[in-house]
């Protein structure tokens, strides 16, 4: 179960993040339209991925799992071979919006990390954060770098759509939605849960430690995805040349590799929500470092190490999810956090991309990120009070 999850999570969120930022300028001259036009597909992304998450965590909760992977395996397949065969900037839009961005949520976040959270009690931290290795996402860049000299745009399109859908579908078809033993309920009367034994949405909306847990993981994933879709532009703009803000885009994410094992590991030793803190501590530092803007060498360790960071955000939200209101409330709860990250998320990419577009620069960008860090490790703090659930070991895989 573990090897399905990390494959779908990887193929999806891999190939769509990996490659948005270097297929920005074959993008524009293809379909005729500016920067800021091309750059609405990530946006797009998270805004269809965002709205159905919550959604998605309760289908999640009520039918077969399996199936939902497999709905988001063939939408992402589909998504790059509408980017293939389409010169049409609509198109575009719906490849993005209508396909990559329920397969982020299907395939891509909630139901690889709920199959995990579901399998694994003991380590769960730590099994989420081998799940979501970034191991896609490190090579889609260095080979795009490469391929986009000698291939056309459509065809490496479909080029991924073939190995994604090689890569994905067989594996899903293996995927068994329950274990054997019983998963953690709701730490609530049982006519207080939901059938399932979750929390319902209102249920976790009214419970603070929920929206500190989850803010104070959303400034993790701001900060990656902010990085992950404008790394090369940002490198360009501090004077790098493309090949080597593809480089810093790759050990981003090779350097995030170790991190998502090491800030699961640690989320079994400290909990989620010290966890989440310390991520926060250590990223306001990294960026407020970066502001400097340091030399090539330096730049290259100090993004790694926010790739490093901001790999752990998923495994250490699980595990405080799971911990503080029940590996059955586990989809719900990561449905939610989703749709509440869309603004900080959506906004932090389109309004980095205008700040540059104002200013010339990303400083003010670099400057909100680090303060919205500072907030994340007093969030992350209080999200580690009180007490935690406990119930029987569930089988491995």
């Amino acid at each position: 179960m573990g090897v399905i999850a990390g494959v779908s999570h990887n193929v999806v969120i891999g190939t769509v993040m990996g490659s948005f930022g270097l297929m920005l300028a074959s993008v524009e001259q293809r379909l005729g339209v500016n920067a800021e036009e091309a750059a609405v597909g990530i946006p797009l992304v998270l805004v269809g991925s965002s709205i159905l998450a919550p959604f998605v965590g309760v289908l999640i909760a009520r039918f077969s799992l399996r199936l939902l992977l497999l709905l988001g395996g063939l939408l992402t397949v589909g998504g790059y071979f509408v980017l293939a065969t389409t010169n049409s900037y609509a198109f575009y839009l719906i490849a993005y919006g209508l396909c990559f961005g329920p397969a982020m949520t299907l395939a891509g976040s909630i139901g690889p990390a709920t199959l995990v959270t579901r399998w694994f009690h003991s380590n769960r931290g730590l099994a989420l954060g081998i799940v979501h290795l970034p191991i896609v996402i490190a090579i889609v860049p260095w080979a795009l770098d490469r391929a986009l000299g000698s291939y056309a745009p459509t065809t490496i399109y479909a080029a991924i759509g073939t190995i994604s859908a090689i890569l994905m579908l067989p594996l899903i078809m293996l995927t068994v939605d329950h274990p054997p033993s019983a998963e953690t309920v709701a730490p609530e009367p049982e006519d207080k849960r939901t059938a399932d034994g979750s929390f319902s949405i209102g249920q976790l909306l009214a419970r603070p430690r929920f929206w500190a847990l989850c803010l104070a993981a959303i400034a993790s994933m701001t900060s990656s995805v902010l990085l992950g879709s404008l790394l090369v532009p940002m490198g360009l703009s501090w004077g790098f040349s493309r090949p080597d803000a593809a480089l810093m885009q790759s050990i981003m994410s090779l350097v995030g590799i170790a991190g998502s094992v090491l800030f699961g590991w640690v989320a079994d030793k400290l909990g989620g929500g010290r966890s989440l803190a310390l991520i926060g501590f250590n990223c306001a530092i990294l960026w407020l470092v970066l502001l400097q803007h340091p030399p090539f060498v330096v730049t290259t360790i100090i993004v790694g190490l926010i790739g490093m960071h901001g790999a752990g955000a998923v495994p250490t939200l699980g595990r405080g999810l799971s911990d503080t209101f029940g590996q059955a409330s586990y989809s719900r709860g990561f449905g939610l956090n989703t749709l509440i990250g869309l603004p900080f998320i959506a906004l932090a990419v389109v309004g980095s991309a205008r700040v540059f577009t104002t200013t010339g620069s990303y400083d003010i960008a670099i400057v909100a990120i680090a303060a919205f860090f500072v907030i994340a490790v007093l969030l992350g703090l209080y999200g580690a009070t009180g007490p935690k659930v406990e119930g029987p070991a569930a089988a491995t895989a």
